[in-house]
């Protein structure tokens, strides 16, 4: 039996979606809009930063519950999901470029590429938007 702690889970996947939510409003506003407000540039990183968080705790939790191979990287907990089937070899590949952009959020935050991270918000989104999905997928294949 798996000791899988879907409770923390759930917490992790709903906040995950209110930040997902913020920034398809900011996409909405479009990119000029949104790169010259000052405010809505950290907005959009506060809510990429804890979207990736999610993404990265919401692994770890799987790994860990179903005693999956030990990552060596954030990258790796998202190679791990996609061998384990928990999301696609498409999402996977987003969602590592996701991942690997936060290395601008909180080691270089002092110059984050913004527009860069415009588009790779606008890029991300449905990847983003099907992780929750995939993972209550695999949990109800795995656990029920």
């Amino acid at each position: 039996m798996y000791d899988v702690n879907t409770k923390r889970i759930d917490q992790v996947l709903a906040y995950m979606s209110s930040m997902l939510d913020l920034l398809d409003k900011l996409k909405e506003r479009g990119a000029e809009a949104v790169l010259a407000d000052e405010v809505a540039v950290a907005a959009m990183e506060r809510a990429l930063h804890l979207s990736i968080e999610g993404i990265v705790d919401v692994g770890n939790a799987l790994i860990d519950g179903f005693i999956m191979r030990d990552p060596g990287s954030y990258s790796d907990i998202v190679e791990i999901l996609r061998d384990e089937q928990v999301i696609t070899g498409d999402q996977a590949i987003i969602l590592t470029r996701v991942t690997e952009f936060r290395k601008h959020l909180v080691n270089e935050y002092t110059s984050v590429p913004s527009a860069e991270m415009f588009a790779l918000v606008v890029e991300a989104g449905s990847a983003l938007r099907e992780f929750d999905p995939a993972v209550r997928a695999f949990l109800d294949k795995e656990l029920f």
